[in-house]
């Protein structure tokens, strides 16, 4: 991000729109670095005021004149944050990943029962009492068929 960034900023397609509200062109110029000094940074302008790109650390800075002298604010990336967020997430994963593993290789092969032995029994009873309950209301339906059909 930070090389296309730079890339960006060198080739000139960039414009830099800071939260500064627009100055009019200042009668200071910038500091200066010499071509045959490499003090490992370079200037690039940018909406009246110049962009101070770190050539080791790819760190962008937003400076301009301030009362009478330069001075340069870091701008913020959001980029570490980032990915420091996914690596933390990626080891969640990871160490997720490794628990469900232990848990299937545990489980393998045993299922534990869905009812208990004393459940089992009370469901075997509720089965009992509810097909004598049908079948003395089938019988009740069937009596009163049969005296209806009778003679009146």
């Amino acid at each position: 991000m930070r090389v296309i960034l730079a890339a960006l900023l060198a080739s000139g397609t960039l414009v830099f729109a800071s939260a500064v509200p627009a100055q009019t062109p200042s009668t200071q110029t910038p500091p200066t670095q010499s071509p045959s000094a490499d003090n490992g940074f370079s200037l690039q302008p940018a909406v009246g005021d110049y962009l101070k790109i770190d050539r080791r650390t790819g760190d962008v800075s937003h400076c301009a004149a301030r009362d009478g002298a330069w001075s340069c604010q870091l701008i913020a990336e959001d980029r570490k944050a980032y990915e420091e967020r996914i690596a933390e997430l990626e080891a969640e994963n990871e160490r997720l990943n490794k628990r469900l593993a232990a848990l299937e290789a545990q489980t393998k092969g045993e299922r534990a029962p869905l009812l208990d032995k004393d459940d089992e029994r009370r469901v075997q009873e509720f089965f009992d009492l509810s097909d004598r309950m049908f079948r003395h209301f089938f019988d009740l339906v069937e009596r009163l068929r049969q005296r209806d059909e009778g003679p009146i």
